[in-house]
């Protein structure tokens, strides 16, 4: 067995954050059967939103959520099609949704009622708010419930500075993990009690979550937005070489290292000087700004090249600040299967991120990319002991919506662990 081999998820999502979920769980091993309307994840529609192009068989933006997928397209509203899903349900593990409550009662398909019907399934939804207070029913989005309100645009700007341009769906890859955790531990308890669970992630929740430093040390008088120019701890901030070049030096406990790392910037004047020795001393007399200053002065004189010997010698961690360009040419990022290639017939090569877990039972994932609506929908059909007369009149009454369109290669992305970055 190869990691979740035999774990069978039913999805019925759209837009990122949810799918991604599956997503993972398909790396992992898992059999995903993605239910969509006959018009499609509303996903299919937003390439061109990111500056991507698209068409009805290869979509790079999609595939980002979409990948290691089986496609079905039924119609929930019809007696047919949900007793389709509900033959589906009884021999899958999981069920992934961010559909709202209402439209879950609705269709039969919320918590409560499928809870009842198959007690081995793991329930996971993913909301934009949490399932109580007064945003319960609001749509969420990444833009709106993680970054707007999680306080990511204003806090991640320098003081004083407009609010960032955060990109595209930052917060719901990271609900995504949350919620991937959650299933796998309500998989843990299937296995031991023969019963499912209900996981809820909230991508509001996600943000405070990752905001906890920021939330706690308000609190005690700490700045949000905040200038590098005045941070707590001089020694986890970015500075500019010589040369012009942003990079980033995290010595976190500055106390224990202060005397190397000054003696490494070639400032030993302040070795001795208890009044700038300790992050006690800086906080109390408000003088962090000023050694902020001296490194910043230290940094300037020489290029990064030079810094880089020193640093790595002193073992003071650092990275350069790295642009979305030097990532598509990071030797580490394709060493470590982190990027791996796919091959489009109509865009040519392109590179999309993997999932970040690795079991050594499933290594490096085997990948497909996503397919047209419908596409599994008749074999699925066919599987679960319906006939092709049943399939006609499903597809005529409008139950189900099937591919018509030629059978289609969708070649598994190859590994790229020992892989050369893109040209």
């Amino acid at each position: 067995m190869k990691g979740l081999e035999g774990i069978k998820v039913i999805e019925l999502t759209s837009y990122i954050a949810a799918p991604a979920c599956p997503r993972i769980l398909g790396e992992m091993g898992a059999e995903i059967i993605k239910i969509e309307p006959f018009t499609g994840d509303e996903q299919r529609t937003q390439g061109p939103g990111y500056g991507m192009l698209r068409d009805d068989i290869e979509d790079p933006a999609f595939d980002m959520a979409s990948l290691d997928k089986n496609w079905l397209s039924i119609n929930l509203k019809s007696k047919e099609g949900i007793e389709f899903v509900y033959k589906l349900l009884e021999t899958a593990d999981v069920l992934v949704t961010n559909f709202r409550d209402k439209a879950l009662i609705k269709l039969g398909l919320d918590y409560q009622t499928i809870s009842k019907m198959f007690p081995h399934i793991v329930y996971a939804q993913m909301r934009g708010y949490g399932e109580r207070g007064p945003e319960r029913d609001s749509r969420g989005y990444d833009a709106t419930a993680y970054s707007a309100r999680g306080g990511i645009l204003t806090a991640f700007p320098q003081m004083g500075e407009n609010p960032v341009n955060v990109p595209a769906a930052f917060g719901d890859w990271n609900a995504s993990g949350f919620l991937t955790a959650g299933v796998l531990a309500a998989l843990v308890r299937k296995e031991k009690t023969g019963l499912g669970d209900k996981v809820v992630v909230n991508l509001y929740h996600v943000a405070c979550w990752g905001m906890q430093h920021a939330v706690v040390s308000r609190q005690s008088g700490a700045l949000y937005p905040r200038s590098r120019k005045l941070v707590p701890t001089p020694s986890n901030n970015c500075y500019k070489s010589q040369d012009g070049i942003w990079f980033l030096i995290c010595q976190g406990n500055y106390n224990k290292y202060f005397e190397q790392m000054v003696t490494a910037l070639g400032i030993e004047m302040l070795i001795g000087n208890e009044e700038y020795d300790t992050l006690e001393k800086l906080t109390a007399n408000k003088t962090n700004g000023y050694v902020v200053e001296l490194f910043e002065k230290a940094f300037a004189k020489k290029t990064f090249a030079e810094w880089e010997v020193i640093l790595r010698e002193n073992e003071i961690p650092y990275q350069k600040a790295f642009t979305v360009d030097d990532v598509l040419v990071d030797e580490e990022a394709y060493a470590n299967d982190i990027l791996r290639r796919v091959e489009y017939k109509s865009y040519g090569q392109r590179v999309i991120p993997t999932s970040p877990i690795r079991m050594k039972s499933v290594g490096d994932p085997t990948l497909w990319t996503s397919k047209p609506i419908g596409y599994d929908t008749r074999t699925y059909l066919l599987k679960y002991g319906y006939s092709e007369a049943d399939i006609q009149k499903f597809i005529e009454t409008g139950a189900v919506k099937v591919y018509a369109g030629k059978e289609l290669e969708f070649d598994k992305l190859s590994c790229t662990s020992a892989s050369e970055p893109l040209p």
